[in-house]
């Protein structure tokens, strides 16, 4: 892969601090770094292969110096963040996701770690994954209000056979549920929600779960349109202020 390309597969795998982390650690280097990788530790395997093609790229292209990469980095991002405060974009899971698309769980972690005074997370299917709990657990201990609304096997009249208790692990979560008396029959709590301080929103068709936002085709739409992200925590706020959603024990 030429460097061109392996930088814009880079530019579509990491998130925003990843992506600042990386050009850091770029910037003053001659051949890449031996703890390159390290910078996307934890991360989806997409996002290391990423940085391990990079590498390899860099490596074998003659003249490229990590202070032209960390430029590049640079610009990509600032290009990204310019779109991203435009309005609304895709956001994928699965193949085919390139150019401006992103990617559900860069997507996310990169939601979680921009928020400082509230979360709302709306979930069908939840499984506590370790990146998305350390993120929660983080956004926690800065000070955010963390509002989760997950849907329960009692609820859904057993339609749901997830986890009983999502991010059990995470302190400070404030829970919600949708109580099966106030349902119409056979309803499920369906809907896949993430709004950020009441200005920014993901919604889309994937769960919180690994395959979700590692392998299956997803589709989402991320929002930074504050009105429209407002209206969405609005209404989900209002049916927690009516009853329809009750604090679970």
């Amino acid at each position: 892969m030429s460097a061109q390309a392996a930088i814009a597969e880079v530019l579509e795998r990491l998130s925003d601090t990843q992506l600042a982390a990386l050009a850091h650690a770029c910037s003053t280097a001659i051949t890449p770094p031996p703890a390159l990788s390290d910078i996307v530790a934890g991360a989806p395997p997409a996002a290391v292969e990423a940085v391990a093609v990079l590498c390899t790229a860099w490596a074998t292209t003659p003249g490229l110096t990590g202070a032209g990469i960390a430029l590049a980095l640079h610009t990509g991002l600032a290009a990204r963040q310019a779109a991203d405060r435009r309005g609304t974009r895709p956001v994928w899971t699965g193949p085919g996701a390139t150019g401006e698309q992103r990617l559900t769980a860069a997507v996310i972690h990169e939601l979680l770690a921009e928020a400082r005074e509230r979360i709302l997370l709306v979930s069908y299917a939840t499984y506590t994954l370790p990146e998305v709990a350390h993120d929660l657990r983080a956004a926690a201990e800065r000070g955010c209000r963390v509002d989760v609304v997950f849907e329960t096997t009692v609820d859904s009249d057993g339609a749901y056979k997830g986890p009983a208790i999502p991010f059990a692990n995470v302190p400070g979560l404030i829970r919600w549920r949708w109580p099966r008396p106030k349902r119409p029959a056979g309803a499920v709590l369906h809907a896949k929600v993430l709004v950020i301080d009441g200005r920014c929103a993901l919604i889309g068709s994937a769960n919180l779960t690994g395959r979700a936002l590692s392998a299956n085709l997803e589709a989402g739409l991320l929002t930074r349109d504050p009105e429209l992200a407002a209206a969405i925590e609005a209404h989900i706020q209002e049916l927690c202020a009516k009853g329809t959603f009750v604090k679970a024990a």
